[in-house]
């Protein structure tokens, strides 16, 4: 009864605390997060430094977006009336034109539906655009108001239900969301708080990525989007303009995005170009500006170089590469020059000149002379993000989501069975080996121990794989704890009649550990104002394994070693316990955890392939300090897409 109740009222407080929750609060606070989280983004991706390019549109082709008098009649017709004043509503497509700083407005003001398609080439800067609209709204947010959130859709299957998927983001990145959520009335089913913002419509997608998805799923997206979509549910969704006009048309069957208008982002001009590298140089009548006269005067034109440095991309790579940043030495290095751009034999196309960029980025990104100088070559560097590339096209499918709990698809996966085999075998077999030492002798009773656990050990391997994706990040609650110790003893007091008073005290506790002790980990409720990174999430999943795999064992080796020691001997009994609890215990943490396939993963490739042993940590400084990665949510991205794509197709191994 004891433990009867105090599980009780542990489940009674959660339903009273999840009761007094507000999601007007929760999504104020959610706001908070997004806009720490995509402020220090932007800081790191250098979006301002030297200053924000300004990145003008056009109205979509009228063909790949809905007629603009549907889209004020359709907005009109919503329960409740349009989102927006229709007073500033301009007459046609045409006055969506805009540049960079207006974006917050064109989407609140002057799009009907407030649902709009952002197109362009690969590099024109969508995803930067996406982070200042983001930026915009969370400024102009009431309280209350809708939380714009940006996210990648590369991850998404469309044949699974958009709102899950989402829920599922949210939760991963803001672990916060996990808390259940009131029941909006008796009956219903439970959900947590990121799936009641959403079915509240609390939540403004940001969809970024759609031509990431596999070309073939394209069409069957964007049905599956407007599937979904309910009635005055604001959305936006970046694409490259190629892809997303091949889906639409794909089987020569019209499949828009309903009710949405949509913008095209423009080249920069010549004129920004050339300012933009000679700012980052140093300004005008500098040195190292005047370095670029010659590749100013190609600006504009349908030159190889002309083409390449009229993206935010290009301009990117170009001052990465070619403009000197202090403390840079003259020799034995110097930072090359950008004349050689212009060299049309070396580089007779724009494909031909962005490989010469992609193939110089990461070697000047490990120059000596950035700051903070790193602690890896530019050679080390690049052999690694060549085979995570290659992971991403060969394993994932060409995705661009670098999610760290999925590098153990990197490695053979007989190497993960093998290494949990020999785990569990020897923890296992050191444990019959005590067992059976005083039946054969120690000598062949560990032999015959080493046999069983390693045999036992392999088949758990191939049953029991390493998690798929992290654990939520785990507690001990005192109440199932309490409960087994008053079962333990309820049923020690009871057996003692029987097998005497030690024997059943001790195989008491065991049971009560073994029927109530599980209950005793939850998970830990976050800080709704934070934001959880690849960094953070990893050290949550490691501390999952250590709290059920070490902490979990050994609780359960004393007890069964308190319950075997009666028999054999304390000794032995308590030596033989934990190496019985921790076997189970890390083998119940492998099946749980993903940071165990990570560790395999990084030993396997650094012995293998030569890469950093410190895997997360190269991974982090190459997204802090050198832009080669990029963060979204709970993974990294190459800097861009097509960098990945090329990296994917050198050859193995790789030389600069």
């Amino acid at each position: 009864m004891a433990p009867a109740y105090l599980a009780w009222k542990a489940f009674y407080h959660d339903r009273i605390e999840a009761a007094v929750v507000d999601l007007e609060t929760v999504a104020d606070q959610l706001a908070q997060a997004v806009q720490k989280q995509w402020d220090h983004e932007a800081a790191i991706r250098r979006v301002n430094d030297p200053y924000p390019l300004s990145v003008a549109w056009r109205p979509a082709e009228p063909d790949l977006v809905e007629p603009w008098p549907l889209l004020a009649e359709v907005a009109r017709a919503w329960p409740g009336g349009p989102p927006g004043d229709p007073a500033r509503w301009p007459g046609d497509a045409a006055g969506l034109t805009g540049a960079a700083a207006q974006i917050g407005e064109v989407f609140t003001q002057r799009v009907p539906t407030r649902r709009l398609v952002v197109l362009g080439e690969p590099g024109a800067g969508k995803t930067v655009l996406l982070i200042r609209l983001l930026q915009d709204l969370i400024a102009q947010r009431p309280d209350g108001g809708l939380v714009p959130v940006l996210i990648s859709l590369a991850s998404w299957d469309p044949r699974q239900p958009l709102q899950g998927w989402l829920a599922d983001q949210l939760r991963r990145s803001y672990p916060g969301l996990r808390t259940a959520a009131p029941q909006p009335m008796v009956g219903a089913d439970p959900v947590d708080l990121a799936q009641a913002l959403l079915d509240a419509r609390r939540i403004l997608p940001l969809l970024d990525g759609f031509d990431e998805l596999p070309p073939a799923l394209h069409a069957y997206a964007l049905d599956a989007l407007n599937l979904a979509l309910p009635a005055k549910q604001s959305l936006v969704l970046a694409s490259r303009a190629t892809a997303y006009r091949t889906a639409v048309q794909r089987s020569g069957a019209l499949v828009r995005l309903n009710g949405a208008a949509g913008i095209h982002l423009l080249p920069l001009t010549p004129d920004q170009a050339a300012a933009y590298l000679s700012h980052d140089a140093g300004g005008e009548h500098t040195a190292a500006a005047d370095r670029w006269t010659t590749v100013a005067a190609h600006l504009g034109t349908d030159t190889p170089v002309g083409e390449a440095l009229s993206t935010p991309l290009g301009l990117f790579l170009t001052r990465t590469i070619y403009n000197p940043r202090p403390h840079t030495p003259a020799i034995p290095r110097p930072v090359p020059h950008p004349d050689e751009l212009c060299d049309s034999t070396a580089f007779p196309t724009r494909d031909a000149l962005n490989t010469h960029l992609f193939n110089a980025f990461i070697p000047a990104a490990y120059t000596a002379h950035h700051t903070p100088p790193s602690r890896w070559s530019g050679a080390q560097a690049y052999r690694t993000f060549v085979l995570l590339a290659r992971h991403l096209e060969t394993n994932r499918g060409g995705s661009p989501d670098l999610a760290w709990w999925e590098l153990r698809h990197a490695v053979p996966a007989y190497v993960h069975r093998l290494a949990a085999g020999l785990t569990f075998g020897l923890l296992f077999g050191l444990t019959s080996g005590l067992a059976f030492g005083h039946i054969f002798g120690h000598a062949i009773g560990y032999a015959i121990g080493l046999v069983c656990g390693l045999t036992l050990g392999l088949v758990f391997g191939l049953v029991f794989p390493p998690a798929s994706a992290p654990s939520a990040r785990p507690r001990w609650t005192s109440g199932p704890l309490i409960g087994s110790l008053a079962f333990g003893l309820a049923g020690g007091l009871a057996s003692a009649l029987t097998v005497g008073r030690t024997a059943g005290l001790a195989f008491g506790l065991l049971a009560g550990l073994t029927v109530w002790l599980p209950g005793g980990i939850a998970a830990e409720k976050s800080d709704l104002t934070t934001m959880v990174g690849p960094a953070a999430l990893l050290n949550q999943d490691r501390r999952v394994f250590l709290t059920i795999g070490l902490a979990g064992g050994l609780v359960y080796g004393l007890a069964f070693g308190l319950a075997v020691g009666i028999a054999f001997g304390l000794a032995v009994g308590i030596a033989g316990g934990i190496a019985f609890g921790l076997a189970f215990g890390i083998a119940f943490g492998i099946a749980l955890t993903a940071w165990t396939g990570l560790v395999v993963a990084r030993s396997y490739m650094a012995v293998r392939h030569k890469v950093p042993r410190d895997l997360m940590t190269l991974l982090r400084d190459a997204h802090e300090h050198r832009g080669v990665l990029r963060q979204v949510g709970a993974v990294y991205q190459f800097r861009h897409l097509d960098l990945q794509r090329h990296l994917a197709q050198q050859p193995w191994p790789p030389t600069i």
